[in-house]
């Protein structure tokens, strides 16, 4: 793999402290020499919004907070409480894993509304159901005002105990496109047009959770690997059309599945339509354990195969345009 990379790639480690869109340079926070580019991409992912974590809740956005949370759970005694902070999809299989791998203690899933709530009926219900037989308790409809390391306390004035608060409600995006004077919107996402390319500076091109695509094409994405995979391929359509001097087609992506982890022998799989609404057909248990691991091998073996012969990568197309419907 690196050995592919290295012939088509040079490789910089650093931290991009500035996009200077004017002469076409970025700078580094180390303070390494700047480097110009005549295309760039802008493709810096997500990560939790440091201000909106209280203190004494763990934040979980990469694997070094992973394992402080993991040390920190191994560290508790019987019985001691965990409380689970947003009832997404991350949330649930986060609550789900340390369910199963600490039956010892007591998981709480809070959650400011509805568990599972963007499911069909019966996945929601089978959902809560595997949570529920986990020994999760589920709290909904509740905001979370503060907490310390030994409780939450809900914005309807409740104390609940807590020996470990884990925070995994939300996004955020890094500050850099803002910070570059690039036009973002208001949670600092790159904005781009429908073939992902800045109105602005056409030769910065976005993919991924921290940009901004028109409602026209992406009204139905979320912030999610499922979308950023496609919006990352089609970026690479639109830049080589670029340099072949070809006008760039508009981004069609959709939906086909919700996949769910119930721990890791159970999981949930939910069909949805391109635009992401629940279809009727469900699968759960042990078959949809297999095939959200099989998902994730599947989704591994893709990035390598770009790596190996471009084009290699599909994704669903997007919901038709209303006028054509």
């Amino acid at each position: 793999m690196w050995s592919v990379l290295n012939q088509c790639a040079d490789v910089v480690e650093d931290e991009a402290s500035r996009i200077d869109a004017e002469n076409r340079k970025v700078y580094f926070a180390s303070g390494r020499a700047p480097i110009d580019y005549d295309i760039l991409l802008y493709s810096v992912g997500s990560t939790q919004a440091s201000d909106r974590i209280p203190v004494g809740a763990f934040a979980l956005r990469d694997a070094a907070s992973a394992s402080r949370i993991q040390a920190r759970l191994s560290q508790l005694d019987k019985g001691a409480a965990v409380s689970i902070i947003g009832g997404g999809l991350t949330g649930i299989e986060l609550s789900a894993e340390v369910a199963e791998r600490y039956p010892q203690l007591q998981v709480r899933l809070v959650s400011r509304g509805v568990i599972a709530d963007s499911l069909s009926g019966s996945g929601r219900h089978a959902v809560r159901k595997r949570l529920s037989a986990m020994g999760v308790e589920m709290v909904e409809n509740t905001d979370v005002q503060r907490c310390d390391i030994w409780s939450v306390t809900t914005s309807g004035g409740d104390t609940l105990p807590s020996d470990c608060t884990i925070w995994a409600a939300g996004f955020g995006t890094p500050a850099l496109a803002r910070e570059s004077g690039l036009p973002t919107d208001a949670e600092g996402r790159l904005m781009v047009d429908e073939s992902l390319s800045c109105s602005q500076y056409p030769e910065i091109f976005g993919a991924g959770d921290a940009v901004r695509v028109p409602d026209s094409v992406a009204g139905h994405l979320r912030m999610s690997c499922a979308a950023a995979l496609p919006l990352g391929a089609h970026a690479a359509d639109s830049i080589i059309a670029r340099l072949a001097k070809q006008t760039p087609d508009a981004l069609s992506a959709g939906y086909a599945l919700r996949c769910i982890s119930l721990g890791r022998r159970s999981g949930f799989i939910q069909a949805v339509t391109a635009d992401d609404r629940p279809r009727p057909l469900v699968v759960r248990g042990r078959l949809a354990g297999l095939a959200k691991e099989q998902i994730c091998r599947m989704t591994l073996s893709w990035l390598k195969g770009e790596l190996r012969r471009s084009g290699s990568y599909k994704w669903p197309k997007g919901p038709l345009p209303t006028e054509a419907r």
